[in-house]
């Protein structure tokens, strides 16, 4: 009769992850974040202008589908077609937001006594309730002289970025046309050194992936955020809220920023209702709700209809992505949070160890089948 080892390790059974390999995944999680931090000078316009190019794309597919000019344009004229279109449009928005912004800075003046005035009125009603004393009144001037502080800091922020932004533009649509015209040679190279044996099918098949849930959340949230702006655009300008045609294109370029971005895209040109010559509370609340109520509208009932289930994030996911992205990347990184999560969810989802996380990511946990070559 044979004594049973103790400890003994049943046939067949898995070996248990191994603690360094936790560590070297840490390790790389941490080496990766910081080289998206270190070099966001140089991938930001590069990952900006990949996503342009993704837009492009779809609208030279568009200009290919009318009627009698798609069929008569070769595709390089309809390349040029859309790039033009799409460089037209941001030279314009730009240009306008820029315009807008220089109006602000010089009708600050009139906003600023304005403010004071409303600020000097809440100062006496708290300073007549029983109870006040000195250090509160002290309190509340200083809070004056910091809110006005702030708003002026935000105002020369937003100067020197309308400044630089002509130049920004400049190089990102650099980078887009070079990537444009080497777009076959490059998805070549990517597809030869992912390896032989059907590996470069897979790469080419998660790169379609990644470009066609790309251009449908691109389009669809272009579209949606187009209505919204169109429809804050008349409420605004039924309601006379001073430059509400900067504010709808800002309400438009805002509503690509998932959760909050809708919220600073209302509460501007609410606060603005309140403090701008002719305003009041009445004004800022009617302001406030209208607009609000335009956003739920587009983003809740007509955006999800519209968008469908493809993208299968998890809202937690995009909450969590827009905060490390914005982290890293700041402002842009915030824009670029949600495909950057839907091209790094479908990438994880094509390996066996890192489909966990994939599934995890997604809302579902339903994520696209693997795309298996002949060699993994």
């Amino acid at each position: 009769m044979t004594t049973p080892v103790v400890g003994s390790v049943e046939t067949g059974a898995k070996p248990r992850r191994s603690l360094p390999a936790l560590f070297n995944g840490a390790g790389l999680f941490v080496m990766v974040g910081f080289v998206l931090w270190i070099g966001q000078g140089v991938l930001i316009p590069l990952v900006i202008a990949a996503f342009l190019s993704f837009l492009i794309v779809t609208v030279k597919r568009r200009i290919e589908r009318l009627p009698v000019l798609g069929a008569l344009l070769p595709e390089g004229a309809a390349f040029t077609l859309a790039f033009a279109a799409i460089v037209f449009v941001l030279f314009v928005l730009v240009a306008i937001i820029r315009t807008n912004i220089e109006a602000v800075i010089a009708a600050a003046p009139s906003y600023n006594a304005r403010l004071v005035e409303i600020w000097s009125g809440f100062n006496a009603y708290a300073m007549s309730l029983p109870g006040i004393g000195p250090d509160l009144e002290s309190a509340l001037d200083t809070l004056q002289d910091n809110a006005i502080a702030v708003v002026q800091g935000y105002l020369g922020n937003f100067a020197s970025i309308a400044s630089g932004a002509i130049g920004s533009l400049v190089t990102v649509l650099l980078y887009t046309a070079f990537m444009l015209v080497e777009r076959g040679q490059f998805m070549k190279k990517v597809t030869r050194i992912a390896g032989p044996h059907g590996a470069e099918r897979l790469v080419s098949d998660v790169i379609d992936d990644i470009g066609r849930l790309v251009r449908e959340y691109i389009s669809v949230k272009t579209l949606t955020s187009l209505m919204v702006a169109m429809i804050s655009f008349i409420i605004m300008t039924f309601l006379s809220i001073d430059f509400a045609g900067f504010w709808a294109l800002l309400i438009f370029a805002l509503n690509f920023i998932p959760v909050i971005g809708s919220i600073i895209a209302v509460m501007l040109p609410t606060v603005l209702a309140l403090v701008q010559p002719g305003g009041g509370v009445t004004l800022f609340i009617l302001t406030g709700v209208l607009l609000t109520t335009a956003q739920q509208v587009v983003g809740s009932l007509i955006e999800p209809r519209m968008m469908g289930r493809s993208l299968n994030l998890s809202p937690l996911v995009i909450l969590l992505s827009l905060a490390s992205w914005g982290s890293l990347w700041g402002i842009a990184g915030m824009f670029l949070c949600v495909p950057m999560t839907v091209a790094m969810m479908i990438i994880l989802a094509q390996f066996d160890a890192t489909r966990p996380v994939a599934i995890l990511l997604s809302d579902d946990g339903e994520v696209e089948p693997l795309k298996r070559g002949e060699s993994r």
